[in-house]
């Protein structure tokens, strides 16, 4: 049985638990993190030397860091592609999100609105994020083929961008008209998995005064 550590208020352990979903996977999630602690003992440091979440516990194999336990459970389960190219074609997707849309959504947006006061919040901060995001939602926008990023399946580019998904229409915040990403957000919506797995109250996360 596959076994993810994490809460599942966490993007990165909901993009993981959307994945083994998706899948079906025979799993079992444990409550770590955030207000349920764990993450700094020797028992839990073992498995994950940076004390994040998540760390996935496949039989005897332990991994961590959240794209990187997607990209395993697609190879291992999942249908990504043996082909080089058109492997890569899905990764450089995957890849994009993480160094470019996930610092907006995640640093820029969420943290700022979130989990920062009033008083702390750098307006500043948030107006770059909200400029740089329309300038990657048109980029996207020209690259989802619909109904999922990449065509009729999801693949490894979905698990990523689509997490950012939800917390990118559910925060109040300048995004812009990108019908292209409502589609593919609204398509998102429609699967089972991804209404239990991703469609979390960001508002849990919120800290007193934000």
């Amino acid at each position: 049985m596959i076994q993810v550590y994490g809460r599942d208020s966490s993007a990165n352990v909901q993009a993981v638990m959307w994945c083994v979903a998706e899948l079906g996977l025979e799993h079992e999630r444990l409550d770590v993190g955030g207000s349920f602690g764990g993450t700094d003992t020797a028992e839990y440091r073992a498995l994950n030397p940076m004390g994040l979440v998540p760390v996935l516990k496949d039989g005897g194999k332990v991994l961590w860091e959240s794209p990187t336990i997607v990209r395993y459970l697609m190879k291992a389960y999942g249908d990504h592609p043996q082909d080089a190219f058109a492997a890569a074609q899905i990764e450089q997707w995957a890849d994009w999100t993480r160094s470019h849309f996930y610092p907006q959504v995640v640093v820029g947006v969420f943290y700022q609105l979130y989990r920062m006061t009033a008083e702390q919040r750098n307006h500043g901060a948030v107006a770059a994020a909200c400029a740089e995001m329309k300038h990657l939602g048109a980029i996207v926008s020209k690259a989802i083929k619909g109904p999922y990023f990449m065509g009729d399946r999801l693949t490894l580019a979905d698990y990523a961008f689509g997490t950012l998904m939800h917390r990118y229409f559910v925060m109040e915040f300048d995004r812009g008209d990108f019908p292209v990403l409502r589609a593919y957000y609204d398509a998102l919506c429609d699967r089972p998995a991804y209404r239990a797995q991703v469609m979390k109250d960001p508002n849990v996360l919120k800290v007193p005064g934000a």
